[in-house]
Protein backbone atom coordinates (compact mmCIF):
# COMPACT_ATOMS: atom_id res chain seq x y z
CA UNK A 1 0.00 0.00 0.00
CA UNK A 2 1.25 3.64 -0.91
CA UNK A 3 -0.32 6.07 1.87
CA UNK A 4 -1.15 9.35 0.39
CA UNK A 5 -3.67 12.17 1.46
CA UNK A 6 -5.06 14.96 -0.11
CA UNK A 7 -6.96 18.14 1.27
CA UNK A 8 -8.72 21.24 0.46
CA UNK A 9 -6.98 24.56 0.47
CA UNK A 10 -9.21 26.02 2.87
CA UNK A 11 -8.70 22.87 4.75
CA UNK A 12 -12.73 22.00 5.06
CA UNK A 13 -12.00 18.51 3.29
CA UNK A 14 -8.73 16.18 3.79
CA UNK A 15 -8.54 12.38 2.68
CA UNK A 16 -6.06 9.45 3.00
CA UNK A 17 -6.48 6.83 0.32
CA UNK A 18 -4.16 4.22 -1.36
CA UNK A 19 -2.48 5.30 -4.21
CA UNK A 20 -1.16 1.63 -5.32
CA UNK A 21 -3.44 1.97 -8.26
CA UNK A 22 -1.90 4.86 -9.61
CA UNK A 23 1.02 3.82 -9.45
CA UNK A 24 0.07 0.41 -11.13
CA UNK A 25 -1.42 2.66 -13.99
CA UNK A 26 1.29 5.19 -14.67
CA UNK A 27 4.11 5.80 -16.89
CA UNK A 28 7.12 5.61 -16.30
CA UNK A 29 7.90 9.65 -17.00
CA UNK A 30 4.45 10.48 -14.58
CA UNK A 31 6.22 8.21 -11.74
CA UNK A 32 9.29 10.30 -12.46
CA UNK A 33 7.70 13.72 -12.68
CA UNK A 34 5.98 13.07 -9.06
CA UNK A 35 9.05 12.12 -7.60
CA UNK A 36 10.54 15.50 -8.71
CA UNK A 37 7.99 17.69 -7.43
CA UNK A 38 8.42 15.80 -4.06
CA UNK A 39 6.01 13.28 -4.62
CA UNK A 40 3.05 15.91 -4.47
CA UNK A 41 0.71 16.24 -7.58
CA UNK A 42 -2.96 16.64 -7.69
CA UNK A 43 -2.54 14.07 -11.04
CA UNK A 44 -3.10 11.10 -8.15
CA UNK A 45 -6.69 12.44 -6.88
CA UNK A 46 -7.77 13.35 -10.51
CA UNK A 47 -6.66 9.63 -12.08
CA UNK A 48 -8.41 7.74 -8.80
CA UNK A 49 -11.27 10.03 -8.04
CA UNK A 50 -13.62 8.31 -10.36
CA UNK A 51 -12.27 4.49 -8.83
CA UNK A 52 -14.55 2.22 -7.11
CA UNK A 53 -13.92 3.05 -3.52
CA UNK A 54 -12.80 6.32 -3.71
CA UNK A 55 -15.98 8.12 -3.25
CA UNK A 56 -14.41 10.54 -0.51
CA UNK A 57 -11.77 11.42 -3.01
CA UNK A 58 -14.13 12.32 -5.92
CA UNK A 59 -15.82 14.39 -3.18
CA UNK A 60 -12.83 16.59 -2.17
CA UNK A 61 -11.86 17.08 -6.16
CA UNK A 62 -15.25 17.87 -6.73
CA UNK A 63 -15.45 20.75 -3.71
CA UNK A 64 -11.79 21.90 -4.84
CA UNK A 65 -13.15 22.57 -8.34
CA UNK A 66 -16.58 24.03 -7.48
CA UNK A 67 -16.71 25.21 -3.49
CA UNK A 68 -13.12 26.99 -4.23
CA UNK A 69 -13.66 27.65 -7.90
CA UNK A 70 -14.31 31.91 -7.36
CA UNK A 71 -10.50 31.62 -4.96
CA UNK A 72 -9.17 30.09 -7.87
CA UNK A 73 -10.56 31.85 -10.62
CA UNK A 74 -8.94 35.58 -8.77
CA UNK A 75 -5.54 33.94 -8.94
CA UNK A 76 -4.48 31.54 -11.17
CA UNK A 77 -1.78 30.21 -9.34
CA UNK A 78 -3.82 29.39 -6.46
CA UNK A 79 -3.98 25.55 -6.01
CA UNK A 80 -7.78 24.75 -4.39
CA UNK A 81 -5.85 21.19 -3.31
CA UNK A 82 -2.85 19.58 -2.58
CA UNK A 83 -2.15 15.89 -2.46
CA UNK A 84 0.90 14.01 -1.33
CA UNK A 85 2.56 10.60 -1.31
CA UNK A 86 4.58 8.73 1.28
CA UNK A 87 7.74 8.89 -0.43
CA UNK A 88 9.30 5.64 1.60
CA UNK A 89 5.65 3.97 0.70
CA UNK A 90 6.51 4.67 -2.84
CA UNK A 91 9.79 3.57 -2.98
CA UNK A 92 9.36 -0.03 -1.70
CA UNK A 93 6.38 -0.53 -3.96
CA UNK A 94 8.41 1.12 -6.77
CA UNK A 95 11.91 -1.76 -5.32
CA UNK A 96 9.18 -4.30 -5.52
CA UNK A 97 7.32 -3.74 -8.05
CA UNK A 98 9.01 -1.48 -10.91
CA UNK A 99 12.68 -2.01 -9.95
CA UNK A 100 13.73 -0.12 -13.68
CA UNK A 101 11.42 3.33 -12.04
CA UNK A 102 13.28 2.79 -8.99
CA UNK A 103 16.41 3.06 -9.88
CA UNK A 104 16.04 5.68 -12.58
CA UNK A 105 14.67 7.71 -9.05
CA UNK A 106 17.69 6.85 -6.90
CA UNK A 107 20.11 7.96 -9.45
CA UNK A 108 18.57 11.36 -9.95
CA UNK A 109 18.67 11.74 -6.53
CA UNK A 110 22.21 10.55 -5.47
CA UNK A 111 24.71 13.69 -4.38
CA UNK A 112 27.09 14.00 -7.04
Amino acid sequence: MIRASCHTADNALAVEFDATPWFVEADPQSILHLADQDWSSIWIADALETHPGYEGLHQLVNYAATGLREESLEDPTWDALDCSVSPSDAMHWLVENRPDIATLIQDQHRPR
